[in-house]
């Protein structure tokens, strides 16, 4: 796992516009670092966000506690887990902002981006349980990932409230669930 003065750099160069001048050899050299600890985590810049994505659910998953669990609907304790991902991200929103402006047309960054975000939902449905409903479970992916990058969309281009973003998941969950039976098939652990 990188440490936070790797993903700092990283940010830090996104931030001032030189995301394309980073390479592997001048991090290292900079951060003191071995080449292998830094290519064995990431293969390249591009898997940077997903890399990131995965430090932040796993924050934002031992953010919830086992109270909020026990007194929280489902839809709370997903709402909760949506809007506080994207205020972890708050930190660094302009340099992911300018990282995703980079890779634009490249449809391999936003082919891992996705399976990241993917990733990210399942990580998060992965603490309910689910009745033997396999379609319904899966819609019920499809709808939160969708909901989830339409929420991020707006979050990238707001200030830092997060007010709008945080508005769009509360309207998009009370609409998943009165819209659709998904949330019946899941329960608490």
């Amino acid at each position: 796992m990188l440490d936070s003065k790797v993903i700092n750099y990283f940010f830090k160069q996104a931030e001032i516009g030189d995301w394309d001048k980073i390479n592997f050899f001048e991090i290292e050299k900079i951060l003191n670092l071995k080449r292998k600890s830094l290519k064995s985590t990431l293969n390249d810049k591009v898997f940077f966000l997903s890399y990131y994505d995965r430090i932040i659910d796993k924050k934002v998953i031992n953010s919830v506690s086992k109270d909020d669990f026990e007194s929280s609907t489902i839809e709370e304790i997903i709402q909760e887990y949506i809007m506080n991902k994207l205020d972890y991200m708050n930190e660094y929103k302009y340099a992911i902002s300018n990282i995703i402006n980079f890779y634009l047309n490249n449809p391999k960054f936003f082919l891992i981006s996705l399976q990241s975000t993917k990733k990210s939902i399942y990580f998060l449905l992965s603490n309910f349980s689910f009745s033997q409903n396999a379609i319904k479970k899966k819609l019920l992916e499809k709808s939160l990932l969708i909901l989830f990058l339409i929420a991020f969309k707006k979050w990238l281009y707001e200030d830092s409230t997060n007010n709008i973003s945080f508005a769009l998941i509360d309207k998009g969950i009370k609409r998943i669930k009165k819209s659709t039976s998904l949330f019946e098939a899941i329960k608490k652990n």
